[in-house]
């Protein structure tokens, strides 16, 4: 989610960033209206017209959609050699060798492999990310991608490949597209699906909504996989001109005291978040909030939901690791680098990673609903149903169905266990 500097005024100067397409229906546009900074902040999303709570603004299908768990051989062998590079940015390059253009891709095409069109490339390129300039290295990553597709054609049988650039220039085209999908990507899960699926996805209209913690944010989402498409709906009452927001985290994250939930953003998102939660001290705090806040001093207590022990055990491991480094606190000013305006010139609404990319919470908040739990005896898709229904509701937005199923395999269908088994898994990966 790149353009991460959280919820903001409009400002003079600012202009109209996405226009519609001739294939595109004008009035849905005005639904929204996308602005910049005038300063290099990046974008952001305004109310074209006033909104009733809970009313749809808008539905959008994926620009790319990719299924891991789907992967043809070609793309199999890819990622698998990828994740000894990267397991975390692995992803990143699986989706973009589906956005190169044809003619740095080999024919015949890959099983399997079909390219964005013209329109959603150029929608792509909208987004938040960086291009690797001609004398920039590219990534181990881009190489790796590079190799395989040259190597693909050489044993596909078809006419010679020579990618525009040669090899290095095709592994610069692979890491300008990985950056943008790096900061706008989301995780989707189709949970109508036998068993739910997991896929990472590209969306344009909803990249270039703001983050906003605490309950602040004015929109939320929901994916269908049935029908592919994304909804977006507002969260309570929205006037002309008002920002649209969503939370780039779910609860309980999103609703940690204000310096563990920017201490969460920076370590996992790598912005500092000024949203209105995070920049005005006065805010009001939610239940959940304010005891979680009360509870800092001392560290895990005795007593309680093991949910709220494990946020008590997050903050207090956070502060003391923060002591022990003698580092500063995400209160003070946002730093060179690392600052919310850095993480997505352009605008953008999935996860601007750190350190490249660990999308471990790089989606938004909200998954479809889930048909009703069949009763005893759970089948074994039910209890995935089940525990990834749990971690949905828990904020554990990093599980996806391929680990929850790996954990529920291994405490032997067990949901309780399962689930403890993730928290330590998610609370590890956090600290």
């Amino acid at each position: 989610m790149g353009n991460c500097c959280g919820t903001r005024g409009r400002e003079e100067g600012s202009v109209p960033l996405v226009a519609a397409s001739r294939s595109e229906d004008v009035r849905t546009l005005l639904e929204t209206r996308v602005l910049q900074y005038d300063d290099g902040r990046g974008s952001y999303t305004l109310a074209g017209r006033s909104f009733a709570k809970e009313q749809l603004i808008f539905q959008e299908p994926a620009l790319l959609l990719v299924y891991p768990s789907r992967d043809p051989p070609w793309r199999a062998a890819l990622r698998a050699e990828l994740k000894c590079v990267s397991a975390d940015c692995a992803w990143q390059y699986c989706m973009a060798v589906h956005c190169l253009p044809p003619a740095q891709l080999p024919v015949p095409l890959p099983e399997g492999l079909k390219p964005l069109s013209e329109e959603a490339r150029r929608r792509l390129l909208q987004l938040c990310g960086e291009s690797p300039t001609a004398d920039e290295a590219p990534s181990e990553l881009a190489v790796v991608t590079a190799r395989h597709l040259i190597e693909l054609a050489a044993g596909g049988g078809g006419r010679p490949f020579a990618p525009r650039g040669g090899a290095d220039g095709l592994a610069r085209a692979l890491d300008g597209f990985a950056s943008r999908l790096s900061r706008n990507a989301f995780e989707v899960t189709d949970l109508k699906a036998r068993p739910p699926t997991a896929a990472d996805a590209i969306f344009h209209r909803i990249s270039f909504f703001n983050h906003c913690c605490a309950g602040g944010s004015t929109a939320t989402w929901t994916w269908n996989g049935g029908d592919g498409l994304l909804s977006v709906k507002t969260t309570g009452t929205v006037a002309l001109d008002d920002e649209l927001t969503i939370s780039y985290i779910g609860r309980p994250w999103s609703h940690l005291s204000r310096q563990a939930r920017r201490r969460y953003l920076k370590q996992n998102y790598n912005f500092d978040c000024l949203c209105k939660s995070c920049s005005q001290h006065s805010v009001a705090r939610g239940p959940g909030e304010h005891g979680i806040e009360e509870a800092r001093g001392g560290g895990p207590t005795e007593g309680g939901s093991k949910l709220v022990n494990l946020l008590r055990r997050y903050v207090h491991e956070e502060a003391m690791g923060e002591a022990d480094d003698g580092g500063t606190t995400s209160d003070a000013s946002p730093q060179s680098g690392a600052t919310a305006a850095d993480g997505g010139a352009d605008g953008g609404a999935a996860a601007a990673t750190a350190a490249v990319g660990s999308r471990s919470e790089a989606k938004a908040t909200s998954l479809s609903s889930a048909s009703p739990c069949a009763k005893a005896p759970l089948t074994e898709e039910g209890r995935l149903e089940r525990v990834l229904q749990r971690c949905v509701g828990e904020g554990l937005l990093q599980v996806s169905a391929e680990l929850a199923l790996h954990a529920l395999r291994e405490e032997e269908g067990h949901v309780g266990k399962t689930m403890i088994k993730l928290r330590r898994q998610c609370r590890s990966a956090a600290s």
